[in-house]
């Protein structure tokens, strides 16, 4: 009852809803500006990218106050602990390209006086370079994403809202990561890269529906698609909140937290503004 009663309204308004997903991505762009902004720079990187140094401390003992200690002077502080006791077993220091490493080193020995600890350098170039490489691996994505597809189909169409709905997902989920504390990372970039695969699976759904399947209310082909493209969407939070809300490791709680915004953005974009375009592009050639 509730599928046929959103189903209908959807069709009805299908032209309109089209100003939601531009209210979404302007509202995100206005996130990366803010963050330029406040900070020098549209997102907040890892060491991994940036370049920095991470002092690892083999402690079972902290607490708030020092932790301030180094958050206060722009340090990020992060415990390790392990993953069946939730036992702490190490706290790491990371500090940006500008904090000089002595200086670093000084403050843990003051902190932490008399205890073990690993010294990781990453250099500014070596995150330039990942940052450099990473770029690239999403431009050819995307290219090849859509030249398939427009082979595929041999519509136009379809190649150029896959290709949107995909950049939107990656760009609109990493807007909000900010806002979550996310930064950018090896592991994060990885997650941002899946979004993109997600943005082909109901969009191939439902444009075979309407543009492969000839004859009958193009309507009625994208409802058929819409029931079983809902499930799919269902099935991936369901797995995706399990995922983030029982896993003890910092790295798998960032991927699963990405994924999850890609998701919901996804089904904004999927529905809002492809399906619309597909929708309204099927109709106008009937």
């Amino acid at each position: 009852m509730i599928y046929e009663k959103f189903s209908s309204w959807y069709f009805k308004n299908y032209r309109k809803l089209l100003v939601i997903p531009l209210v979404v991505f302007l509202a995100s762009a206005l996130l990366f500006y803010d963050n330029k902004v406040k900070t020098g720079e549209f997102f907040p990187k890892d060491i991994d990218l940036s370049g920095g140094t991470v002092i690892t401390v083999y402690t079972n003992e902290t607490s708030e106050e020092i932790k301030e200690t180094f958050t206060l002077q722009g340090l990020s502080f992060r415990e390790i602990k392990k993953y069946n006791s939730h036992e702490l077993i190490a706290v790491a220091i990371e500090a940006g390209p500008e904090f000089e490493e002595q200086e670093l080193v000084d403050l843990i020995d003051q902190t932490f006086p008399g205890l073990e600890r690993d010294i990781r350098n990453v250099g500014p170039a070596m995150g330039e370079s990942f940052m450099r490489s990473a770029s690239k691996a999403v431009f050819i994505g995307f290219v090849l994403m859509g030249v398939i597809l427009a082979v595929i189909f041999r519509q136009p169409i379809v190649a150029f809202t896959v290709i949107l709905s995909g950049f939107l997902n990656v760009f609109e989920a990493a807007a909000l990561m900010t806002r979550f504390g996310v930064k950018l990372a090896p592991h994060t970039i990885g997650a941002l890269l899946m979004l993109m695969g997600w943005s082909v699976d109901s969009e191939v759904l439902f444009d075979t529906k309407i543009l492969k399947n000839v004859g009958g209310d193009p309507k009625k082909r994208a409802m058929l698609a819409m029931k079983t493209a809902m499930t799919m969407s269902a099935a991936i939070f369901a797995a995706l909140f399990a995922l983030y809300f029982f896993s003890t490791s910092i790295l798998i709680k960032d991927i699963a937290l990405v994924l999850i915004l890609g998701a919901f953005f996804d089904i904004i974009n999927t529905w809002f503004q492809s399906l619309s375009m597909v929708l309204w592009y099927a109709e106008a050639k009937k």
